[in-house]
């Protein structure tokens, strides 16, 4: 892994994906440097595309999400979230999608989020059902301070009924910048079910199809698409799997994956890490 500077990599790469948090905000506020760096890939004609496994949809994400972090979304020639993609799935005649579509069309879900209402949910139809009438779980996010203790019996209680899960943020943790804490993400839930048994299939990173969406109709090589996370299991294995360069951002890494690796150094947690980045840099400041 190279250690470098942002403006080494404008020189390098026309098209960056982005994550969000830890790359251009907290879920607080955005970080003070973003605008520069934004600013700048613009004026140099470069493509910037949010990719992002959040379970908002594209138009919840630029309204909850950037306009109120005040993060101008005209910086961005694409806003690409797990939930966009979810939505995007379940109204394709793709028969790559059939495992999905099989189960959508059930409409009827035992739905784990931190939202009453759910603009997806009411786009694709879905029905919200309980236990013991749900045809399929969908898993999409989780209140700040949960504990997946508090999912553990229904979890079992779904798997004793045989449904499968699609979890539509496979993000396990992450620094709230609200809450000023370390908490669970919806992945970890699902992970959770995966370990006792029942069926999980995913959307978002790092599955590859989702930068195929993110990418579609952009005619870049991938030797000039970059990857900047701040994840190594989800934005820079992803990465990997579809075959583009990546960079790790060290100022989220240490706030969110860091914490698993508690008293190691970050030279250590780095060298433990399962995927690696070819670059890695503090933050996206120039």
């Amino acid at each position: 892994m190279l250690k470098v500077k942002f403006d080494y990599l404008i020189k390098r790469f026309d098209c960056f994906l982005f994550d969000q948090w830890g790359v251009l905000h907290d879920g607080k506020k955005k970080f003070k440097f973003i605008d520069k760096t934004l600013t700048k890939l613009k004026q140099k004609s470069k493509c910037s595309i949010i990719l992002s496994n959040t379970s908002q949809n594209e138009v919840e994400a630029k309204r909850d999400t950037l306009k109120k972090l005040k993060i101008d979304e005209l910086y961005f020639d694409k806003v690409i979230t797990s939930g966009g993609y979810l939505e995007h799935i379940a109204f394709s005649k793709n028969k790559k999608f059939l495992k999905f579509n099989n189960l959508l069309k059930l409409k009827k879900c035992y739905l784990i989020s931190n939202k009453n209402k759910n603009e997806v949910i009411n786009n694709i139809g879905l029905k919200k059902s309980n236990i013991k009438s749900a045809k399929f779980i969908l898993a999409m996010s989780v209140k700040p301070f949960e504990n997946i203790d508090k999912y553990k019996k229904v979890l079992k209680q779904l798997f004793k009924r045989n449904l499968t899960m699609i979890c539509s943020n496979p993000d396990k943790f992450v620094f709230d910048g609200k809450v000023k804490k370390f908490v669970l993400q919806v992945g970890a839930i699902a992970e959770y079910y995966n370990n006792i048994g029942g069926k999980v299939i995913y959307i978002g990173k790092p599955h590859k199809e989702i930068y195929n969406y993110a990418l579609k109709n952009l005619n870049f090589k991938k030797n000039r698409v970059l990857m900047i996370g701040d994840n190594t299991q989800t934005d820079i294995l992803g990465a990997r799997n579809y075959g583009i360069k990546s960079v790790l951002v060290i100022d989220g890494y240490n706030k969110n994956e860091k914490n698993f690796y508690k008293n190691k150094s970050l030279k250590v947690a780095l060298d433990s890490a399962s995927s690696k980045s070819n670059y890695i840099i503090k933050n996206i400041s120039i």
